[in-house]
């Protein structure tokens, strides 16, 4: 690190007169700050994601149309950590303990060993209080008991401002960022889109995606059951992420009890390698196939639907898969690449 006082010259200033016994009034004021190089900076690649999906280092952000399966990703996530030795620590802003309790009870997580907080814990002076302002109170608790990942459930209640200033206030996702990174564990934090954009920026504001490090989209996959599709949305210092795809499985208490996850990558490969089998398709037959899958499409689907085949035969292409045939009346058609 440098200081300020190393300087002779600010830009725009006057040299510094030999004899003088102060700096210009400016640099005067400037003394005692301090500036580094990138040279200071550490250029190590981030460390793998946590259970793929969580940043190890900082904050990760999920957000999904409601009933996607915000909360049973959660629970997943509480018994996955505590299967790796970690203890996760929840904030539930919108205070619905059983529901947490039920989830994480079903899929055989060991609820004496998640942490539970309501903002009425933390007292009623804090009660209320936007997460900057009760995070210390948090990071306490997380201390005494040793926790090791916290998740939010969710942002809108634990900003507490209202909806408006968290698609208008671009300030309010890097207080709510940097609230959670002095906390120094990985955090977790639930968002949704804004309504009748099941795809639109979190809480229609693109400063959401800039200030978290890690962001996912959830949507509801094709197939029977209850599917999970988590897409990447922003990353930081990573390049391609493979997407998640997440299957759960429901007891007859109605609880989930089990989860698969599978790479969204791998699977909407063997789809295609299995829809091809039989001869070229193009695009829009494909996604036409996947569409009738799926027992209540939602607004815009089929366009999601090509927009991620067209991806994942491209990437295809390049692994030696498929090869492309040429453009036809429904978009370009694809056929199997033969294999020597």
């Amino acid at each position: 690190m440098r200081a300020i006082d190393e300087l002779a010259l600010l830009p725009g200033e006057r040299p510094h007169e030999a004899g003088s016994e102060s700096w210009p009034e400016p640099l005067a004021e400037a003394s005692g700050i301090e500036w580094r190089t990138l040279g200071d900076v550490s250029d190590e690649p981030p460390g793998p994601l946590l259970f793929g999906i969580l940043e190890p280092g900082g904050p990760t952000l999920l957000y999904g149309p409601p009933g996607v399966g915000k909360g049973t990703t959660g629970a997943w996530l509480c018994v996955e950590s505590q299967r790796a030795g970690l203890l996760p620590v929840i904030y539930d802003a919108e205070r619905r303990p059983r529901e947490w309790s039920r989830r994480v009870g079903g899929l055989g997580g060991d609820r004496s060993n998640v942490i539970y907080i309501e903002p009425t814990d933390l007292g009623p002076k804090l009660a209320g209080r936007p997460l900057w302002d009760v995070a210390p109170a948090i990071g306490a608790i997380i201390r005494a008991a040793g926790g090791d990942l916290l998740i939010v459930d969710s942002i809108l209640p634990a900003v507490g401002v209202g909806e408006e200033r968290l698609r208008s206030d671009a300030q309010t996702p890097y207080l709510y960022v940097a609230a959670l990174d002095a906390l120094g564990i990985p955090s977790l934090s639930f968002g949704h889109p804004p309504k009748g954009q099941p795809e639109g920026d979190p809480y229609g504001s693109v400063a959401w995606l800039g200030a978290m490090r890690l962001t996912w989209l959830g949507t509801t996959a094709e197939g029977d059951g209850h599917r999970i599709r988590w897409r990447p949305r922003k990353r930081n210092e990573r390049g391609h992420i493979r997407g998640v795809l997440l299957t759960v499985d429901y007891g007859d208490d109605g609880r989930p009890c089990a989860v698969t996850r599978a790479d969204d990558d791998e699977s909407t490969r063997d789809w295609l390698l299995a829809s091809l089998v039989h001869g070229p398709r193009g695009v829009a037959d494909l996604a036409d196939e996947m569409l009738a899958d799926l027992d209540s499409p939602g607004l815009g689907e089929l366009d999601r639907i090509k927009d991620r085949l067209g991806r994942a035969l491209q990437r295809m292409r390049h692994e030696g898969w498929v090869e492309k045939l040429g453009q036809g009346s429904r978009g370009a058609t694809w056929s199997l690449r033969e294999r020597p």
